[in-house]
């Protein structure tokens, strides 16, 4: 069996994606909480979340598509 170099790098990245995503979602949890203990009212809080949470999607996203995903304009992604 042949281990190809590319897949490990593209295995670590998408990994990589993951945790970006993982980190924005205990961001909104910790903000969620922080403004609730602090007298915002949930649906605050709860807006708060899935902002951030979008957010970090859209992120990941950002990243798998750019470092992941061949451009079209790239004459080596044809290869």
């Amino acid at each position: 069996m042949k281990i190809n170099i590319r897949e490990i790098i593209l295995f670590g990245k998408i990994l990589s994606a993951g945790l970006v995503i993982a980190g924005y979602v205990f961001l909104g949890v910790w903000l969620c909480n922080w403004l609730i203990n602090n007298g915002f009212s949930v649906s605050v809080a709860l807006l708060a979340v899935l902002l951030i949470i979008i957010f970090g999607l859209w992120q990941g996203w950002l990243f798998v598509s750019k470092k992941i995903l061949p451009s079209r304009n790239d004459p080596e992604a044809k290869n």
